[in-house]
């Protein structure tokens, strides 16, 4: 019995250790970044990179209230013969678009800097990202998926946290950490029209 037992758990392991061999040598990248999307990014004293600018590519009819925006590197510039469209690929992707896709959008910020408590004042149009409002997550925030929002009040902007409204969708309130916010300095967003 115990000789039996034995040979089975060694053929298990064995048969184990082989699926696991085979299963890791099969293993293929799913989505491959172009090279053309990864040149002369470098970092300055931003977490996105040169060259790396916010563009929406999903959800949005509304312009960039509704808009999500990724991190994205630009291709194509608008122009006239592009009716006013940016061609770009993402940088990072999300369960409804993949990382390295091209995309076709008019909502692109071509320029915006991490927040500073000095600039931060309610009815001002803000970016910000999801997570823990009290966490700092710079690791994170180099492929975040960024939305618009309006801040409603700076009373807690001592501990670095400030409400906010999101612009689109459902227009909930949200706080969030002063890390996870960003402002677009082009174009300049106004707030939208309430309904």
């Amino acid at each position: 019995m115990k000789r039996l037992f034995r040979n089975t758990l060694s053929i298990f392991i064995i048969g184990l250790l082989l699926l696991i061999f085979i299963g890791c040598s099969t293993i293929e990248k799913y989505v491959e970044i172009p090279e053309a999307a990864t040149k002369g990014i470098t970092k300055g004293n931003d977490y996105l990179g040169k060259g790396v600018v916010l563009a929406g590519v999903i959800w949005e009819d509304d312009g960039f209230y509704s808009a999500t925006l990724f991190p994205v590197e630009i291709i194509t510039q608008a122009s006239d013969k592009t009716k006013g469209e940016y061609e770009v690929i993402l940088l990072t992707g999300s369960p409804d678009v993949t990382e390295g896709s091209k995309h076709w959008t008019k909502n692109v910020i071509l320029k915006s800097h991490p927040a500073k408590k000095d600039e931060l004042k309610p009815e001002m149009v803000i970016l910000y990202t999801g997570g823990d409002p009290c966490k700092e997550d710079w690791e994170e925030l180099e492929g975040a998926r960024w939305l618009t929002g309006v801040i409603l009040n700076t009373d807690e902007l001592y501990k670095d946290i400030v409400e906010l409204k999101a612009c689109g969708g459902y227009r909930r309130t949200y706080k969030r950490h002063l890390s996870q916010l960003r402002i677009s300095d082009d174009p300049l967003i106004e707030p939208p029209k309430e309904d």
